[in-house]
């Protein structure tokens, strides 16, 4: 059985006071946290948290070069072996932090199988039991993902990571090209991925959906870093990756056409818009 060092990681960017408030709880629970703040000129309340080490250089980087300076920095403490990452959005418990650790504990064979493998943590529904469910895949979004840091530096060192949009993709994509494997483990218990991103839901049957609604301007930069990646997928002549990519750029073009065209049409009528969605 392996034991791992695991240490959570968090990229803030003007979080507020009740997410620090949750961090810090689980900090005193016993959950060790590092937080790169990328908010300019740094966190207005980190001085009412001192349980929580701040990082960052007074600038916003964005997501990917940050991740790639933490998980640097956290190769340089020497002191863990695994990153996992939570976007500052995402509610989550120590309870959260313990699964993983149990993970890693009860599924070492298969999990240390792997010569490189980035893990992907995914909330338990009601219905489902706290069992772990681990299944191979090929993207997964950065929230929940758990690192080995020591090749994860070595990874992103060898690409320019993107600022922001499709950040996941990449890094996805971009593992999958060294060989690494991509599992997702479902059945986190107290984890919220994203809870207050402004989405669109709707029903069929008994199944629900969530479409996460981006703003205009992210929307342009999603797509354009996303056909990036699906050409770079095509030159390589990487099907799999290519049809994953091509998808996704027609479906985020088809709900956004979509949820203009609701807009259009709602009851209040044809009235300027003061969301830029």
């Amino acid at each position: 059985m392996n034991k791992v060092n695991l240490v959570v990681v968090i990229i803030a960017y003007y979080p507020e006071r009740e997410a620090l408030l949750g961090w810090s709880k689980a900090v005193k629970q016993g959950a060790p946290v590092r937080i790169w703040d990328n908010t300019p000129g740094g966190c207005l309340f980190k001085d009412e948290f001192p349980t929580l080490e701040f990082l960052g250089t007074g600038v916003n980087l964005g997501v990917g070069p940050a991740l790639q300076n933490l998980l640097t920095y956290l190769q340089h403490e020497g002191l863990w072996d695994k990153a996992l990452y939570w976007d500052q959005d995402a509610q989550w418990t120590f309870e959260s932090y313990q699964w993983a650790l149990t993970l890693h504990s009860q599924y070492s064979a298969e999990l240390y199988s792997y010569n490189n493998i980035i893990l992907g943590l995914q909330s338990r529904k009601a219905s489902e039991s706290i069992s772990p469910r681990l299944s191979s895949i090929r993207i997964m979004m950065t929230n929940g993902m758990v690192f080995p840091i020591q090749h994860s530096v070595d990874l992103l060192n060898s690409f320019t990571p993107y600022f922001l949009e499709c950040v996941d993709y990449q890094i996805c994509y971009r593992a999958s090209l060294h060989g690494w494997a991509l599992v997702t483990a479902y059945g986190c218990p107290g984890l919220k991925h994203d809870p207050t991103l402004p989405s669109l839901v709707w029903s069929s049957g008994s199944k629900f959906y969530r479409k996460r609604i981006y703003p205009l301007g992210r929307s342009q930069q999603f797509l354009l870093n996303l056909t990036a990646l699906a050409f770079a997928a095509l030159t390589r002549r990487n099907l799999p990756y290519l049809r994953i990519f091509l998808r996704n750029i027609l479906t985020h073009i088809a709900y956004r056409t979509w949820f203009n065209a609701l807009w259009y049409l709602r009851p209040s009528g044809r009235q300027p818009q003061n969301l830029d969605l």
